[in-house]
């Protein structure tokens, strides 16, 4: 067992959930842009750099991708692809088969749009802030499942997408 603890100082987590984008209506007081719900990936590197036994210290280095995505405002339509990457600290609590966890990071979100679109506004990549939390189920030594919840706050993209994005997910960790 003190083999496998002392190879656990990293994990990689790959989910799959949605990506959870709040309604937004111009401040000129027009018409409401709409972005529904997509299936959405991450992908994230967790390496531990301090551990006291019941809680860790982990650098985290996420990235969440939506490969299709659509915005909707007065009957016209934009499709797009969004990838987040933010990296941050995980703090890790160690609790016997589960360790909750939260998350904080910084970065960057790049928004693409449909090349085939009439009124391609081009590509954006802006500042983000993410926040989130979760937990590990670890029934195994070396593998576990991964529920977790990261709230993303960006800057304004080319073209009206809301700020505030929620990724929700599910999948498989492995630790080494």
């Amino acid at each position: 067992m003190s083999g496998f603890g002392f190879a656990q100082k990293a994990d990689f987590g790959f989910l799959v959930g949605g990506i959870f984008t709040s309604d937004k209506t111009p401040s000129s007081g027009g018409l409401t842009i709409h972005t529904p719900a997509r299936i959405s990936y991450e992908g994230a590197l967790g390496v531990r750099m301090f551990n006291a036994h019941i809680a860790s210290l982990h650098l985290d280095l996420p990235v969440v991708g939506t490969p299709t995505r659509t915005v909707v405002q007065a009957g016209f339509r934009q499709d797009y692809s969004t990838v987040f990457f933010t990296p941050g600290v995980r703090v890790k609590l160690a609790v016997p088969f589960f360790s909750p966890f939260g998350v904080v990071g910084g970065g960057f979100a790049h928004f693409s749009p449909d090349a085939t679109g009439t009124s391609n506004p081009g590509s954006s990549t802006v500042g983000a802030f993410q926040i989130g939390g979760g937990i590990d189920l670890t029934p195994l030594p070396l593998i576990g499942l991964r529920f977790e919840a990261r709230v993303f706050h960006t800057g304004t993209p080319n073209f009206n997408v809301g700020q505030n994005q929620v990724f929700a997910g599910a999948g498989l960790v492995l630790r080494f």
